[in-house]
């Protein structure tokens, strides 16, 4: 994405109740509303929210029905982003061709909403998709069909298939589910058969401004958010960091880069074939590209929404005040809509096992 922005000014806030036909994608039809009542053991209520009710797991975020709504349209943002549902150049036509002699096989981590398994399997619909989670919130008419199968099953535990089984291993936002990503990168490359792809992608938690300094030499690059720049926004992240890393569960503050992770697994990993790129999501329609304008407002929408899904975990864990809490939100919001040139940052790595 290499548009940028010269001012503030050119960040609209016509999307602040996230209301405008414009500013969201179109509802799927592959969603599923769930409630307590749904699955009842797998899922806990607290806070207004529904969660996974694995009390030895990390994973912060509710997985109700907001937050489901959530994902989908973030999963619609990245494909506008990206042009595909995996990176820029990654090989995945060429390993998913047709062969007469087997049927192809992939497999989603962390598949949530299998939205990624279901578009994938719309595009490749002589591959066979496997998507994994800890709740059971993808499509339920999916779950036993011939190509796409879901199963409960958690990361951070060895995966109930034979070593060699599958030709790409994609793994998106896994890392709040994981301390432990060496470990999981390792599982991957069990799971994978020779010349197989392990793809991973991730987000930054903090937000950046790609603008033009006045008089800055070269082309403008994303700048992390400051107390000077966006004070709210760097005092929300500060919380949600703390949060994080503050016992029970805790996790890291920011998903570990993985490239470094492939690349110390020589052994495993094609050293040559490891293709790592950071590409930046913008909030709001600051961009001049229309069709990126309806995106980053779409987007914008999705970071609001995902500020209320760590809510609960930053009331819990930050150790600020409610109304200290409160004012971080309430003025957060306010900088999402007036400053200008706002991205996210979304990493991705993929590599060919050995």
């Amino acid at each position: 994405m290499a548009h940028h922005s010269d001012t503030a000014s050119q960040n609209d806030s016509s999307d602040e109740d996230g209301s405008g036909s414009d500013i969201v994608f179109d509802q799927d039809s592959d969603t599923e509303e769930y409630g307590p009542q749904d699955f009842a053991g797998d899922f806990v209520e607290r806070d207004e929210r529904l969660f996974h009710s694995h009390v030895d797991l990390p994973y912060p975020l509710p997985c109700d029905t907001p937050e489901q709504q959530r994902l989908n349209v973030q999963h619609k943002v990245l494909f506008e982003i990206l042009g595909a549902h995996y990176p820029p150049d990654c090989p995945v036509p060429n390993l998913l061709a047709p062969d007469p002699a087997r049927t192809k096989v992939v497999l989603d981590l962390c598949t949530g909403t299998g939205k990624w398994v279901i578009d994938m399997a719309r595009a490749f619909p002589h591959v066979s998709f496997r998507g994994l989670d800890i709740v059971p919130i993808a499509p339920q008419r999916y779950h036993d069909t011939p190509k796409i199968q879901f199963i409960i099953h958690d990361v951070n535990t060895q995966a109930p298939w034979n070593s060699g089984t599958f030709d790409i291993v994609h793994a998106r936002s896994v890392s709040m589910a994981t301390p432990f990503m060496p470990a999981l990168v390792v599982e991957a490359a069990r799971l994978l058969r020779p010349n197989g792809c392990f793809i991973s992608g991730e987000w930054s938690r903090m937000l950046y401004t790609f603008i033009n300094a006045p008089g800055a030499p070269g082309p403008p690059q994303p700048t992390a958010v400051t107390a000077q720049t966006a004070p709210w926004l760097t005092a929300f992240f500060a919380a949600l960091h703390a949060a994080l890393t503050t016992p029970p569960l805790p996790l890291p503050f920011d998903a570990p880069p993985v490239a470094p992770i492939l690349a110390a697994h020589p052994m495993l990993f094609d050293p040559a074939s490891i293709t790592a790129r950071t590409h930046m999501v913008p909030l709001g329609g600051w961009p001049p590209d229309l069709r990126i304008q309806r995106t980053g407002r779409a987007f914008r929408n999705v970071f609001r929404a995902y500020m209320e899904s760590v809510r609960p975990l930053l009331t819990h864990k930050s150790g600020l005040a409610a109304n200290v809490l409160q004012q971080i939100y309430t003025e957060a919001k306010v900088e999402l809509r007036h400053t200008g040139g706002l991205v996210a940052l979304y990493n991705t790595v993929f590599a060919r096992r050995v």
